[in-house]
């Protein structure tokens, strides 16, 4: 503000100038020039008009909380600041916290930062970890990788021992094409012309158009070999042959030393039919008697054998072709299986076994190869078996996709018609993850939303905004600020901070070129202001007018002028004000009915006459009688004790406590000992509510386990709300980060796969997208295998589930999918826990609602037990709000008329009342899994099974109740049996 001459009054004739001090401006005003001026709507209490000079935050005009932070009241505060509900202020996190509820427990640390125990510990994650950059967590890197990308963990850069990158995956298996290189971990290319090798040495197959050769792709096959262009491969010729066409000695192109042959054939001399020439003895001897006609040196080099008999490799007539051949009956000939084949009918390519040699093949229609084609993974047993059918090629075992068909995309190793939240689809067919911060994104540049507290800015997630942007919080967005603001906290053009240099003076948050009428410029604060001297001045002549005009003179040598200067730093010197001529004396100090103001408004001129008149005033204190004249030892209720020193002597008073407090130490109400009634305690405080993060027990404020926000109790299932990121697991009292097996994401709730799913897009038995082992998907349906109570084991057969359980994956009282009558399934831990009665004291049971056959709270441990661990889960309670009489009622009038129909039903249909089965027509087919009806029935159901009798039923949507008419329980068989 600028300089103030103050302290003029004019007494006409004996003139003066003074003023008296102003009283103080009620809430949600501050003074300025005497006068009492509102405070920014924004602002509880200020010092200022401005939004940015707030000193108090409360519940604004709208009802919306505000919490003070460097002199702003804001519905948010910062990362790494919580709200203090109870005096609506910013406090800081803990060290390296960017978001918490409280000043103790930590939701998200900073980053390079992670999370353990609520508390933030530089992050050092283990091998085949990586930190999440929106977390700050260790998460798990994609199968087999030992390193991976921080941006999205199923980017892998190496792999762990047995596994091989290609592509930046790690696979137990290198594709087609490709070899496995083990010292460096890697998939690869093969060279050209090869299609298939075991290194950059050793080809295994060719192109077409190339022979194998000895491990080497040739255009053109070497002497003594020839090419055969049904295996793609060379050959050798007759040892009697130079060239050949073909493995017979009858097959020669050109003899040994060149000569041409004879009617195909080299022979040194041409012996009768049957005959050949012996070398040693110079003459024509008889070929062996299993040889039709024969080449020498020996009787049994056979060149042709007798029917039923076929010419091998070693020139013998054999019965049975030896390994690695096969009996041609066209060319009466063993002719060889396709490279690296042990054994194969009817052709070459037609294999059965492959060989074992140093390195492992695979069989694959008919053929042997290092490694299996695209859409089949290789198999213990040396086979290629194909993917699942919603794979396009995968590793290990048929589930694990690798990529996927058109139209899908793959995260986690599994094939999704849509990508889950934080992450988009991306070009080469996965679900790639969003950049950091962000929730809901189109590419890897490109956000759409962003997590709690970031802000977006042309499509990028900002932790805060650039000049020219506001935050607005609601929207979760950088705002730009109106063309005259360089910096503002809202759109509008009163919402600026600072102006841009086309429009460079601020008033009341407005900028303009000028400042208005009344004010100046203060060049340190950046404003314009108001107080202008000049307006001082004309006030003070226009007075002196006045006093003309009334026929009354100023004695100007009696007045007097101080000047306080509220500037922030020192202004220039400002010349006195001229009154007829004459300057007006300048003083430092005045004295106004007894008190004595200065220039520095430090009241140092009053300390000793205040404290004289205090000391003559001490009989005041001695009749406290008045108020009360007992003397006591003991401060009543509501007061305290305190001693004040007079006259040298020290006395004793009991002074009221702070309205909240019922008994005190102090005045302040954080000075309670206990509470007035209205009033909860917290810790040292006396609240009239619970802050976030506590409940009330009695008349005291507890605090909420450690992950809730809200709360009913102190365990993890009394949250009543799931504060972002967490999801609220529907039917239950939890929240999770992410929604487990059994539940698919709708908004920030994580609701219940039908109960034949595994994974899935909505709740209806037809949104299956993934089966449990030992069902069958089929249109979007599972089809299980076992009937009820039985599960499909790894060794392929029904096996009985826990006593406890329904329907089951598994052995285990952990395994559970559903759960008998009166009982109810934890969704975390899945197992089934009793439900607890009402009026009972059981504590091994679980609250249950009905309609999910869920645990709504964890069962409870065992009377005498140890205490059950702690649920490895983030939970907060959700709300769950009492049916009301009347609903009651009308629910019971409804029932009543449910059952009456049901009966109805009953008597006409003999539909099963207590398992809802109807049987279908004929029995499991021998075609299909058991207990998978034939595809073509078109009936919408809900799970097909089959009973124990082997016949196929149905269990439909919808539950009848059991009558209660009844004499005996309705089991299976007899549910069968009616049908």
């Amino acid at each position: 503000m600028s300089p103030l001459s103050a302290l003029l009054l004019c007494l006409c004739c004996v003139g003066l100038a003074g003023c008296g001090p102003s009283s103080p401006c009620p809430s949600g005003q501050f003074l300025l020039k005497s006068r009492c001026v509102l405070c920014h709507p924004t602002c509880s209490e200020c010092g200022g008009h401005e939004l940015y000079e707030c000193t108090t935050c409360a519940v604004d005009e709208d009802g919306q909380e505000r919490f003070l932070h460097q002199g702003r009241c804001r519905t948010h505060c910062p990362r790494g600041l919580y709200p203090d509900r109870g005096h609506y202020a910013c406090l800081p996190c803990i060290a390296n916290c960017e978001l918490c509820t409280d000043g103790n427990i930590c939701a998200k640390c900073r980053e390079h930062y992670k999370l353990q125990n609520g508390v933030c510990q530089t992050a050092s994650c283990e091998k085949g970890q990586v930190q999440d950059p929106d977390t700050g967590e260790c998460i798990d890197c994609e199968m087999g990788c030992k390193t991976c990308s921080t941006e999205d963990p199923e980017i892998c850069n190496s792999c762990v021992e047995g596994y091989f990158l290609f592509r930046h995956q790690c696979r137990r298996h290198c594709p087609q094409s490709t070899y496995e290189d083990s010292g460096r971990g890697v998939c690869l290319s093969c060279p050209a012309p090869c299609t298939d090798c075991r290194s950059n040495t050793r080809c295994l197959a060719c192109q077409p158009g190339y022979f194998l050769n000895g491990g080497e792709c040739v255009k053109q096959c070497p002497q003594q070999t020839f090419s055969d262009s049904s295996g793609w491969r060379c050959q050798p010729c007759h040892s009697s042959c130079q060239t050949c066409h073909g493995p017979r000695s009858t097959d020669c192109d050109l003899c040994l030393g060149g000569n041409p042959p004879l009617h195909g054939q080299c022979p040194l001399v041409n012996c009768p039919l049957g005959q050949y020439f012996n070398g040693k003895y110079g003459e024509c001897h008889a070929c062996d008697a299993s040889c039709k006609t024969c080449f020498g040196p020996q009787a049994l080099d056979c060149s042709s054998c007798f029917k039923g008999y076929f010419l091998d490799q070693d020139s013998s007539c054999v019965v049975h072709c030896p390994s690695g051949s096969y009996a041609n009956s066209a060319t009466q000939l063993c002719e060889d299986c396709s490279p690296n084949c042990e054994a194969c009918v009817d052709t070459s390519d037609n294999c059965i076994s492959c060989s074992k040699s140093s390195y492992k093949l695979f069989l694959h229609q008919g053929r042997c190869w290092s490694n299996c084609p695209e859409g089949f993974y290789e198999t213990a047993e040396g086979s290629c078996e194909a993917c699942d059918s919603a794979c396009l090629t995968c590793d290990g075992i048929k589930s694990q996709c690798l990529s996927c068909a058109d139209g899908q995309y793959l995260e986690s190793g599994m094939c999704r018609l849509n990508c889950s939240v934080r992450t988009y689809p991306a070009d080469d067919g996965t679900c790639r993850r969003c950049p950091p911060h962000c929730d809901v994104c189109s590419d890897d540049r490109t956000c759409f939303k962003c997590t709690f507290l970031y802000l977006m800015l042309n499509g990028v997630c900002k932790a805060s905004c650039p000049m020219g942007y506001y935050e607005d919080m609601e929207e979760g967005r950088c705002g730009q600020c109106h063309p005259t603001c360089s910096s503002c906290s809202g759109p509008l053009a009163d919402d600026c901070e600072t102006c841009s240099t086309f429009s460079p003076k601020l008033y009341k948050g407005a900028c303009t070129k000028d400042c208005p009428a009344g004010t100046y410029y203060e060049t340190e604060a950046m404003e314009c202001q108001e107080g202008n001297d000049c307006e001082y001045r004309k006030v003070i002549m226009d007075f002196v007018d006045w006093c003309e005009l009334n026929h009354l003179q100023v004695n100007a040598s009696k007045t007097k002028e101080m000047v306080i200067d509220f500037s922030r730093k020192p202004s220039s010197e400002i010349a006195p004000v001229n009154i007829q001529g004459l300057d007006i004396e300048r003083v430092r100090t005045y004295k106004y009915l007894g008190v004595h103001l200065n220039n520095k408004l430090d009241w140092t001129d009053n300390t000793d006459s205040l404290y004289k008149k205090g000391q003559s005033r001490l009989y005041m204190l001695r009749r406290l009688g008045s108020f009360d004249s007992t003397c006591v030892s003991e401060c009543p209720a509501s007061t305290y004790s305190t001693r004040q020193e007079a006259d040298g002597a020290g006395l004793g008073f009991c002074l009221p406590c702070d309205r909240a407090c019922s008994t005190c130490t102090g005045a302040s109400p954080r000075d309670c000992l206990t509470c007035s009634p209205g009033y909860l305690r917290l810790i040292q405080l006396c609240v009239t509510h619970c802050p976030s993060g506590y409940y009330r027990e009695g008349s005291n404020c507890e605090k909420c386990d450690q992950s809730c926000e809200l709360c009913t109790g102190p365990r993890p299932e009394s949250c009543r709300a799931c504060p972002p990121p967490l999801l609220e697991l529907q039917g239950t009292k939890l929240c999770l980060e992410h929604c487990p097996h059994r539940f698919y994401q709708l908004g920030d709730i994580c609701k219940q796969c039908h109960t034949s799913c595994q994974t899935c897009t909505d709740a209806t038995p037809q949104g299956c997208v993934t089966c449990d082992w030992g069902s069958t998907l089929k249109d979007k349906v599972c089809y299980p295998r076992c009937e009820e109570g039985r599960y499909f084991s790894e060794e392929e057969t029904c096996e009985p589930c826990d006593s406890s359980c329904r329907h089951c994956t598994g052995p285990r009282p952990d395994q559970c999918l559903t759960c008998h009558r009166d009982s109810a399934l934890h969704a975390v831990e899945n197992r089934c826990a009793r439900c607890c009665q009402a009026g009972g004291n059981d504590t091994d049971c679980c609250v249950c609602d009905r309609r999910s056959a869920l645990c709504v709270e964890a069962p409870q441990p065992r009377l005498g037990d140890e205490q059950a661990t702690d649920l490895n889960v983030s939970s907060r309670a959700l709300h769950h709000t009492s049916a009301a009489l009347p609903i009651a009622l009308l629910l019971a009038l409804g029932l009543a008329l449910a059952v009456f129909a049901l009966v109805k039903a009953h008597a006409r249909k003999r539909l099963c009342w207590s398992q809802s089965y109807e049987r279908l027509s004929g029995s499991a087919s021998l075609n299909m899994p058991h207990g998978v009806p034939e595809p073509d029935s078109g009936d919408e159901v809900d799970v097909v099974y089959t009973s124990r009798g082997g016949s196929v039923y149905r269990r439909y949507s919808f539950i009848h109740e059991q009558d209660a008419d009844a004499d005996q329980d309705v089991d299976e068989s007899t549910c069968l049996n009616q049908s």
